[in-house]
C-alpha cells in the first residue's frame, strides 16, 4: 500500500469523525466545541439565496434556533472525495429530528424530523480537519404528530422523558 493511499484512508476516517462531532457537539448543546468543527471563514448556504459567514456565527445561531429542543443528528452513507491532500469534498444523508418544548396549556407537541443531504468541503489545517462549507437540502420534512405524548404503560408519567430520570441515565455533554 502506497504512503499517499494510507494518508488518504486516515485523513477519510477523520472527516468521518469530524461529521460524528459535528452531530455530537450540536445534540449535547457544546457550542463552544461545536464552533470548533468548522473554519473561522467558514460559509453556509441556508438556502434561497441566504448565505451565513463564519464558523462562530453560525454555532451561536444554532444555539439560539435549537435553545429548550431536543435533536437528534444522525449522518449516514459518505461520500468523500480528496480535491488534493489538504481539500476534500462530501455529501452526507442526514435524518434528523427536532422537538421544542410542548405548548404548556395544551401538551401539543412542536417540531419535525428532517431527511435529506448535507453537502460540505473540508479542509486540513494544522493537521486537523475542518469544515469549511456547508449546505442542507431536505427531501423530506415531517411535522410531529401535535397530540400530547401517552402516558407509560404503567399510567403515570412518561418515565423515559421523565426530567429526573434523564437526568439520572444521560449526560447532557453526550460524552
Amino acid at each position: 500500500m502506497s504512503e499517499e493511499l494510507l494518508q488518504q484512508m486516515l485523513d477519510y476516517k477523520e472527516i468521518i469523525e469530524l461529521k460524528a462531532r459535528f452531530g455530537r457537539l450540536a445534540d449535547a448543546k457544546d457550542w463552544e466545541g461545536f464552533k470548533n468543527v468548522f473554519t473561522p471563514d467558514a460559509t453556509f448556504d441556508l438556502g434561497n439565496g441566504q448565505l451565513m459567514h463564519g464558523g462562530e456565527t453560525y454555532a451561536y445561531a444554532v444555539r439560539d434556533m435549537l435553545k429548550g429542543a431536543t435533536s437528534l443528528h444522525r449522518f449516514l452513507m459518505p461520500e468523500i472525495t480528496f480535491e488534493g491532500p489538504t481539500e476534500a469534498r462530501g455529501i452526507w444523508m442526514i435524518n434528523d429530528y427536532n422537538e421544542w418544548q410542548p405548548d404548556p396549556k395544551t401538551g401539543e407537541r412542536c417540531g419535525y424530523k428532517g431527511y435529506g443531504r448535507e453537502y460540505e468541503t473540508y479542509r486540513k489545517i494544522n493537521g486537523a480537519w475542518k469544515i469549511t462549507s456547508w449546505r442542507l437540502r431536505y427531501d423530506r420534512l415531517d411535522p410531529l404528530p401535535r397530540e400530547p405524548l401517552p402516558k407509560s404503560i404503567a399510567g403515570g408519567p412518561d418515565t423515559l422523558r421523565d426530567d429526573a430520570y434523564l437526568s439520572a441515565v444521560v449526560n447532557p455533554r453526550g460524552s
